[in-house]
């Protein structure tokens, strides 16, 4: 006798469908935007030719692309502009005023950090600089999974108490801080290189690169929890939060490309000449930008499916999709199994499914907790909070 599911397990499962189909989604963009720059930045253009006087014979200067801040501004431009659309679509469809629809955004410290934290967080300013030396594998997966409690203790501090806008606890902090370390771990492990850190600028060493990287860690976190806060706090439509971020945040980089331009740091007006000079360079500029405006949306998907720490937790699974695609590709040119093939691999592939399935439970627990504490909770406090409290202010309210 078939048994039908439960109104409330067909949700969850929906949810979970719909997380997973995101996660998915953000892990594609994400692969595609990192082969898309590598590419990009190969890229090379005849600058001039020589002679060689022993030879007689000509040879091509090339030129390879390195222009990292125009590359930036066209991005932020396009997502900007794209975004700003389709909330005037969205207004218009409504039969309201754009003006109306601006209504929603009213002036706060909170709009400074979020387009600042933008600028200095995006994966294109990122990409400016490079470690001259590597660093142990231990090391750099700490660093990476040191993210978790960088968002946890940064969405304590804009949102407020954990146990009243759905923060994790400590202890789901700490088991997915020890599953993000085991996942990237041990794709370093597998790899055997820093495959997942790359950049076309500058070189650091030191106490430069201590402290930007510090930065790099910090700050794009941050501007997803503003993101969140945005939100959930000021009420503002995800689109227009998309659009105003973005549209700032290129208003805000041209003087950082006129400073550029002077210093002789970057040729922004040769960028802008060899990007609409040269067919292959237009087009994988232009689907940069796509994939950026893609990744921005299902970004605040997340957010507003789960929240800002889950979000952040949910982008160490990167490592495990670009690992299942070299899984794939081996299989599809090797009739050896992978623990015969390469034991150390399938070693650590082990270790990687032991950091999900930790990761996993992290998830889980979490969502208990909050469901213990909902199930307690008095009859009226819950009406309350069902009434005041702002769709997105924590896991157990979006699921």
């Amino acid at each position: 006798m078939l048994y039908p599911f439960s109104e409330n397990v067909i949700h969850r499962l929906w949810v979970l469908f719909i997380i997973g189909g995101l996660v998915l989604t953000w892990c594609v963009l994400d692969s595609w935007n990192h082969d898309m720059n590598a590419h990009l930045f190969q890229i090379s253009e005849v600058k001039g030719l020589t002679v060689d006087h022993a030879s007689g014979m000509l040879t091509g200067v090339l030129e390879p692309f390195k222009y990292t801040l125009t590359l930036a501004f066209l991005q932020f431009a396009f997502v900007g502009v794209v975004f700003c659309f389709i909330f005037a679509l969205k207004i218009a469809s409504k039969g309201e005023s754009l003006a109306a629809g601006l209504t929603q955004v009213t002036p706060n410290g909170c709009w400074t950090a979020l387009v600042g934290t933008h600028i200095f967080g995006s994966l294109l300013v990122r990409s400016l600089m490079m470690p001259t030396h590597a660093m142990s594998l231990g090391l750099f997966a700490a660093t990476r999974a040191v993210e978790v409690p960088i968002v946890a203790g940064v969405r304590t501090k804009v949102m407020g108490d954990p146990d009243i806008n759905g923060g994790p606890s400590m202890r789901t902090t700490m088991l997915m801080f020890a599953a993000a370390w085991l996942v990237f771990f041990s794709y370093t492990e597998i790899s055997e290189c820093l495959c997942i850190w790359s950049g076309f600028g500058v070189a650091l060493s030191g106490i430069p690169l201590y402290i930007v990287y510090a930065l790099l860690l910090t700050i794009p976190a941050t501007n997803i929890v503003l993101q969140e806060s945005v939100l959930v706090q000021l009420q503002v439509d995800p689109i227009l939060m998309q659009g105003i971020q973005n549209i700032f945040a290129a208003m805000l980089f041209v003087p950082a490309l006129i400073a550029a331009q002077w210093l002789g740091f970057e040729d922004v007006r040769h960028a802008f000449a060899m990007i609409i000079g040269h067919r292959q360079v237009y087009m994988t500029v232009l689907w940069l930008c796509v994939q950026t405006a893609g990744l921005s949306a299902v970004t605040v998907g997340l957010i507003l499916t789960m929240n800002s720490f889950w979000t952040v937790a949910a982008c160490s699974l990167r490592v495990v999709f670009w690992w299942l695609r070299q899984l794939q590709l081996f299989y599809l040119t090797n009739t050896m199994l992978l623990s015969v093939a390469r034991p150390h691999a399938s070693l650590w592939s082990f270790v990687m499914v032991c950091g999900i399935a930790l990761g996993l439970g992290a998830w889980i627990t979490d969502s208990r907790q909050i469901e213990e504490e909902d199930v307690h909770e008095k009859p009226s406090a819950k009406l309350a909070s069902s009434i005041s409290a702002p769709r997105g202010s924590g896991m157990g309210k979006y699921v």
